[in-house]
């Protein structure tokens, strides 16, 4: 139930909007719930909707856990940055909808996925050099930019590409049915008879792909 990383940030109103998707720690409970964020009162609580227990959890109903002034962790994502915050329930309320009260973070603990924090994974992404496509994955990705990976089939010859040569990359995220375009450069280039590997620097990235990767980043470094 700690929090890390703290910045004392009293006295500020927090940076956070109804509707806000949250996760939720509470006392007694090795399991961490998504919520949101119904409404607040500045300065005095917080509304939040209170957690749906997954039919699979091995420990059941969490009603007996949600007493006044049970110890409640939130943490949540807003452009970029994930907030955290140690708080306790003011009042649980279960009729005509179950909603928590808690108190009004005074301690707020932020860290920054803007950052160059670099995930290793295996994406799958096409890459377009010119008018040519191929189809490869990302092996490590950041904010900032990936590693990318080509393998030549049987007959078939690697792409080939400069630094500083503009790509563009079709990438398809866990759990997400569109893909979504990101602009780059070639930055570093490796390669062998049968592979290249390349460096990528993103130039045109949208906040929504942003968004997305931090989410992503985020959950390999399990923090959301």
């Amino acid at each position: 139930m700690d929090i890390e990383n703290i910045d004392y940030n009293t006295g500020k109103r927090i940076s956070i909007e109804s509707g806000t998707q949250l996760q939720i720690e509470i006392e007694g409970v090795a399991y961490r719930f998504k919520s949101v964020l119904i409404g607040m009162e500045p300065d005095e609580y917080l509304i939040i909707k209170t957690p749906m227990v997954p039919s699979d959890a091995p420990f059941g109903s969490i009603k007996h856990k949600l007493f006044r002034g049970s110890q409640i962790v939130v943490r949540y994502l807003y452009k970029g940055i994930v907030f955290g915050f140690q708080s306790k329930l003011i009042e649980a309320i279960y009729t005509p909808i179950k909603l928590l009260f808690v108190e009004y973070p005074k301690i707020i603990e932020h860290h920054d996925l803007r950052s160059q924090v670099r995930v290793d994974c295996l994406l799958p992404a096409k890459i377009k050099i010119k008018d040519e496509e191929k189809h490869g994955v990302i092996l490590d990705i950041s904010k900032k930019g990936c590693r990318y990976r080509i393998k030549a089939l049987e007959d078939e010859k690697l792409p080939s590409i400069q630094i500083d040569e503009k790509i563009t990359l079709r990438l398809q995220f866990p759990g997400i049915e569109d893909e979504h375009l990101v602009s780059g450069k070639v930055k570093n280039i490796s390669r062998d008879y049968q592979e290249m590997s390349l460096g990528i620097e993103f130039h045109e990235i949208t906040p929504e792909v942003q968004n997305i990767i931090s989410q992503y980043i985020l959950a390999f470094k399990e923090l959301w």
